[in-house]
């Protein structure tokens, strides 16, 4: 079945700064640079790659793309919504010769990054709005939460003729997207983009890519290419 309902998050004090809906660039910059919960960016190069090591789901995550990226020859990557970027310290730490264009849309989330990441090349980007970057992948992390799906079959439309490789944030059931309406009437539940079913998830780029499954772990993911 065909589901998308609204996903929510209680922020709990961080609510102060990302206000009713987190799918704004202001209230990412401010989860990520106001805050020290665990949506924040680390604001030295320390932290940062403290971070990365205390998860090591991303490590695990990390090799198993890495391993995909391979069997492509993929030289060059760009990541899209990279955030925090730990996913992507641990893909360059686990091949430091293949260049890695990370992208956010949010100003002070980049600015951030680029003191932090030196060795790739952090770009302000909006998905909705600006082209495609040089690469021979395009990786989309646990951004599916962030569009509706029409704006995702805009810029799938702008994908079409790129490969990508998809990693959802999760996928629900029916129990699940009941759940998720319910956790929306809650005091202090901020929204926080959209949730889907696999069907859902999958109907998303159908018009414009063919899909297989590929396994990253913990998380469900697609090599898409195009028709």
């Amino acid at each position: 079945m065909r589901l998308t309902v609204r996903h929510h998050f209680d922020f709990g004090a961080d609510r102060a700064v990302v206000g009713e809906d987190l799918v704004r660039a202001e209230a990412w910059d401010a989860l990520r640079t106001q805050t020290s919960g665990a949506f924040a960016l680390a604001p030295t190069r320390e932290e940062w790659e403290r971070t990365a090591d205390e998860h090591p789901e991303l490590e695990a995550r990390a090799r198993r793309i890495e391993e995909l990226l391979d069997a492509r020859g993929v030289g060059r990557l760009a990541s899209y919504g990279a955030g925090g970027a730990t996913l992507e310290c641990w893909l360059k730490r686990l091949a430091p010769e293949r260049e890695l264009a990370v992208a956010d849309y949010a100003d002070a989330t980049v600015g951030r990054l680029a003191g932090i990441f030196t060795e790739a090349e952090c770009v302000r980007h909006d998905l909705l709005e600006d082209p495609p970057l040089r690469a021979d992948l395009h990786l989309f992390h646990r951004i599916d939460t962030e569009f509706t799906n029409g704006q995702w079959r805009r810029i799938f439309e702008r994908f079409a003729r790129l490969p990508v490789l998809l990693v959802a944030a999760g996928q629900v059931d029916v129990r699940g997207a009941i759940a998720e309406w319910r956790k929306g009437r809650r005091p202090g539940a901020s929204r926080a983009g959209w949730v889907r079913t696999r069907p859902a998830l999958e109907a998303l780029w159908g018009r414009t890519h063919t899909a297989r499954a590929v396994d990253v772990g913990d998380l469900p993911a697609w090599e898409l290419s195009p028709n």
